[in-house]
């Protein structure tokens, strides 16, 4: 602990000497280059890694409709070639090419078959579209469910304040809504496509096995390039999000209520507009060049293979016309071509789908590995009520590896029960010190002991149940007003009368008290309150929000450490004192740190601890810290000054500023006052 007047400067630390590693301490999460490009093959095996993840995420799902989904496939599958197997047997049935002697009832039962497979062809996909959109709702609550399990894993702050990290979880974000979906999709359609390519070629080998084989290695050039085509549009993807998510923000602030009134007042509405378009434009421009080199080499494919069904049906006319196949026979020829080439195209077209749904889908996977960002312990240790100091031993911190520290060797003991006024100028570590406190982030060196236990070694969960706090940046939720307290507790959020002795205590009950609806009333100018066929939520001026905030943190009486940053922000006098007079019954008993620039508002401090470019340069109460007169006392005189009467102009309020005589003027016998 340091004592008054100015604390020494040591240098930044060459590596660190305790506390955790620099590793994912100190640094922004580590991302993978985008100048390289992984091989195929490994490429591949995570897609198929993922796609079997994506399967197996949908069946925790929904496993009925999966089933359903499968049946519906299977049977949609199967049809097309036996339809046309059946069409062959009509046709040579009438026309006499089965032979003088075949039966009569061969035609009936051949009708009968074909009006079946019809129901069938008929009922499949209808069921199948039934049982994919069961199963996309239930796979879209899963995900939901999951995604937020992934990012309410991470306890602290530094992964969210890491664009890198911002574009992953935006990623993961859209392959979660759509990729299982599109997955299960692909794959049963895949199926349904495979099973009719590979009916029509048997049927097509037993014909022509010449033209079979043809056809069947025509089709692997096709599928080949459609995946390939999947990839490069995951890539792009990719690439693009940085812009997809300017693009989203700057389309966000059209309809944000607290961006409006300044975007109308400065005519904003142009300038935004023509950023989120430049965005989209360069997305749109990646997209637009895939798309044309995908089409430029899918091209020589699919003119391939409508050369092959031109050279079938050549060869199947001539056939008919030597005698040498049926008109049934040709008719199976001929759509079982056409059938392969429609097979192939959906395969290709369903497997590209999913080739790139699978490689998107990785990045919701990664979600869930990410590595916590703060350091957990194997064996926690369980926080208890503070009885002794809370430490702070030569920490230091800054927020990415190339930043400057934040905090350099801060020293600091704050006691059981007493009152610690943090003051500085903007940029001086006040916030980076109370966001260490709370634990949103873990120093890059010292350590923060609770009661002499380092308080890595509790969970974060635990640790910040033993704190209330009130922000400068809260909260405004579009919940009721009941809720907007209760969150502080979450335990008792639905205990009323806890909830009105909050906002008493706040000095926001007799507001609240006058809202239609009371706590029960939806503070929300963007949802209208819940079963409202009309009406409107209620809006509060900024001061009442800030009391709402200071209300949630009386929510929380019984915890041992308060933290109030800038509580007062915004409030006029009046009610500035009425929530300092709140706040200090508030933190009654309790370890209480202030952060203030008003400085008569923590003048009453156990401790006023001064902080300039990250370190404690003066440390006492107001007495001793005026008496050094050094920055806190310069700082408060200058505050005081604006207080203070204009003696001169109070002992001589007829006294005006004296004017000096325009050079050209005639001399006078006296100077004229100006008026």
């Amino acid at each position: 602990m340091t004592g008054p007047g100015a604390a020494a400067a040591p240098g930044p630390p060459s590596a660190p000497s305790s506390g955790p590693p620099s590793g994912s301490q100190n640094g922004p999460p580590s991302a993978p280059s985008s100048g390289h490009r992984p091989a195929v093959p490994a490429e591949g095996r995570r897609a198929l890694r993922s796609g079997a993840a994506a399967c197996a995420l949908a069946w925790r799902a929904s496993p009925s409709a999966l089933l359903v989904s499968l049946l519906a496939s299977l049977v949609a599958g199967l049809l097309p070639a036996g339809t046309a197997l059946l069409v062959s047997d009509l046709f040579d049935a009438l026309t006499g090419a089965a032979g003088a002697g075949a039966p009569s009832g061969v035609p009936v039962r051949t009708c009968v078959l074909l009006i079946a497979a019809s129901l069938g062809l008929a009922l499949a996909p209808a069921f199948g579209e039934f049982t994919r959109a069961r199963s996309s709702r239930a796979v879209r609550l899963r995900v939901q469910q999951e995604l937020f399990d992934a990012v309410n894993r991470l306890p602290g702050l530094r992964r969210f304040e890491d664009p890198r990290f911002q574009d992953e979880l935006r990623l993961a974000q859209q392959a979660g809504g759509i990729a299982p979906d599109l997955l299960v999709g692909s794959a049963f359609s895949s199926l349904q496509a495979l099973l009719t390519v590979a009916g029509f070629l048997a049927t097509l080998f037993v014909v022509n096995p010449a033209l079979g084989a043809l056809t069947l290695l025509l089709t692997l050039p096709l599928i080949r390039v459609q995946l390939a085509a999947g990839r490069r549009r995951a890539a792009v993807l990719r690439e693009t999000m940085p812009r997809n998510r300017r693009q989203m923000f700057y389309g966000s602030l059209i309809a944000d209520v607290d961006a409006v009134k300044e975007i109308r007042l400065f005519g904003l509405q142009d300038f935004f507009k023509q950023r989120a378009r430049t965005e989209l434009v360069a997305v749109a421009e990646a997209e637009n060049r895939t798309d044309r080199q995908n089409l430029t080499r899918r091209l020589p494919a699919l003119l391939l293979g409508v050369a092959v069904y031109g050279l079938g049906l050549v060869w199947a006319v001539r056939a008919a016309g030597e005698g040498a196949l049926s008109i049934g026979q040709v008719s199976v020829c001929v759509a079982a071509v056409a059938g392969i080439q429609a097979g192939v195209g959906q395969l290709a077209s369903t497997g590209a789908a999913a080739y790139q749904a699978a490689i998107t889908f990785a990045h919701y996977r990664a979600l869930g590995t990410v590595e916590p960002d703060l350091a957990l312990p194997a064996v926690p240790s369980v926080p208890g009520r503070l009885g002794g100091t809370i430490e702070f031993q030569d920490v230091w911190f800054r927020y990415h590896e190339d930043a400057p520290w934040t905090l350099r060797g801060v020293d600091l003991t704050v006691p059981a029960g007493s009152v610690t006024a943090l003051i500085g100028l903007n940029g001086a570590g006040k916030s980076t010190l109370v966001k260490l406190l709370c634990r949103l982030y873990d120093p890059g060196r010292g350590r923060i002991l609770w009661d002499g236990v380092d308080i890595r070694e509790f969970t974060p969960d635990a640790y910040r149940e033993r704190i209330g706090a009130v922000f400068q940046d809260y909260c405004r939720y579009d919940l009721t007003a009941g809720e907007n307290i209760g969150l502080g507790r979450l335990d008792h959020l639905q205990d009323a009368d806890r909830i009105a002795g909050a906002a008493r205590a706040a000095g926001v009950h007799a507001r609240i008290d006058r809202l239609e609806g009371g706590y029960d009333a939806m503070l929300s100018r963007i949802f209208l309150p819940e079963g409202a066929g009309t009406g409107w939520g209620h809006s509060l001026s900024g001061g009442e929000w800030q009391r709402l905030a200071v209300a949630r943190a009386f929510m929380r009486r019984d915890a041992d450490l308060m933290i109030l940053d800038e509580p007062s922000a915004g409030l006029d006098a009046a009610a500035e004192k009425e929530v300092h007079d709140s706040l200090r019954e508030l933190r009654r008993g309790a370890t209480s740190i202030i952060v203030s620039h008003r400085l008569a508002a923590v003048r009453d401090a156990d401790r006023i601890v001064v902080l300039a470019e990250g370190r404690v340069t003066e440390e006492g109460t107001h007495a001793t810290l005026m008496a050094l007169g050094g920055r806190y006392a310069e700082l408060f005189t200058l505050q005081a000054e604006g207080y203070q009467p204009d003696h001169r102009q109070q002992a001589h309020p007829e006294a005006q500023p004296y004017a000096e005589p325009h050079p050209h003027a005639a001399p006078g016998p006296a100077a004229v006052p100006a008026h």
